[in-house]
């Protein structure tokens, strides 16, 4: 993924990369809330069972037309990724299927182990590009400060199989973990290239791992073999005419508002080291002080959940005592203000980047048809 991303203000143009991003979330941070009334939750068949979004539509309930040949992305992920609302059921579903498959594969091993849903999955994809321009700009510097405003449910989440484990032994819990989780060989993190392979590193790592590879394998492996096919893609969409233009219009717009940049990818490219230089010389040694500092690890680990949240604040306090507020205000403002900006301005670039992906996304389809098909299998 480049600097470009939903939380920059730009809409995502294309389905992979998202799907990636969603997948990835989804693993690593469970499934969506329940109870809540939200669309974090798989929908559910006559029987009372969750069932697959991708799998509803390929089925094609009543249809007895015959199946046509996919031309798009969406067709083959099984969800139209502008819908948030499929968005985050298929991603919630996803996630429903690896925790299934975690308690089997844990009761094999004579464990028992509870299906976690972790909060807040939803929210992944029910993303406000202009209301969080309006009130956090990028993201840089505006969380500095506000660090308690934008607490949520997950701080408050609970792992369900939390009174499991207390109740093991230490013996126990060592082959509890064991099987849950693995071993971690970090020679098989790598390629012979030296890069980081995702999906290398969570297979085989006990029944979690196991189950992410039944779930995710097979899209991350796509998307990995695919990689440099997309980035064809995208040079070939941003090598268009229609989009050279729009970028000079988006770049005199900025100007209009006091902005220089020669392209919205230039600005991305600058953002970041200029926004993260400015706030590191305004709090010093990054704002932070070492809420431990003096205290032994015994001591550490006989803290409760209270004292811990306590000793954070205290040093929060500590760190902010000799910054200067008002330079950091005015910055967060500046950002602020760039980002509203620049979404205004992006709104029709924005929507022309859909608009040609969508358009040279069907060769696309055509030329890594085989590829693509590990998708549907």
């Amino acid at each position: 993924m480049t600097k470009k991303s939903a939380r920059f203000g730009i809409k995502p143009a294309w389905i992979a990369p998202g799907l990636v991003v969603a997948l990835l979330a989804a693993a690593c941070g469970g499934g969506g809330d329940e109870g809540n009334g939200s669309t974090d939750t798989a929908p559910v068949t006559e029987n009372g069972e969750a069932a697959s979004v991708a799998n509803q539509i390929d089925n094609g309930e009543g249809s007895e037309e015959e199946e046509e040949e996919p031309d798009s992305l969406s067709d083959y992920i099984g969800f139209d990724f502008d819908d948030p609302d499929a968005s985050a059921a298929f991603a919630a579903d996803l996630e429903r299927q690896v925790q299934e498959s975690i308690v089997s594969c844990m009761a094999q091993e004579g464990f028992e182990y509870i299906p976690v849903a972790t909060p807040g999955l939803g929210a992944n994809f029910a993303f406000n590009e202009e209301e969080f321009a309006r009130e956090s700009g990028f993201g840089i510097t505006t969380w500095y400060g506000q660090e308690q405003d934008v607490l949520t449910e997950e701080e408050n989440f609970v792992d369900p199989n939390l009174e499991i484990t207390e109740s093991l032994s230490e013996s126990e819990l060592e082959a509890y973990n064991q099987v849950l989780h693995g071993g971690f060989d970090e020679g098989s993190l790598g390629s012979e290239n030296g890069e980081v392979n995702i999906v290398d590193s969570f297979t085989g790592r006990g029944c979690w791992g196991q189950a992410f590879d039944e779930v995710y394998g097979a899209q991350f492996r796509v998307f990995e073999e695919l990689a440099p096919q997309f980035e064809d893609l995208t040079q070939r969409v941003e090598a268009d005419p229609r989009y050279l233009e729009a970028n000079e219009d988006w770049s005199e717009c900025m100007a209009d508002r006091g902005h220089t940049y020669s392209s919205q990818d230039a600005m991305y490219e600058e953002i970041f080291d200029y926004f993260q230089g400015q706030l590191d010389e305004i709090t010093g040694d990054g704002g932070f002080v070492d809420p431990f500092v003096g205290m032994s690890e015994e001591e550490i680990e006989t803290l409760t959940v209270e004292e811990m949240e306590n000793l954070f604040d205290q040093a929060s306090q500590e760190a902010r005592a000799d910054i200067d507020q008002d330079a950091l205000e005015a910055l967060q403002q500046e950002e602020i203000d760039l980002a509203v900006a620049a979404f205004e301005c992006g709104e029709d670039l924005d929507d022309l980047l859909q608009e040609l992906y969508r358009e040279y996304e069907a060769d696309f389809v055509r030329d890594n048809r085989d590829v693509l098909e590990q998708l549907r299998s």
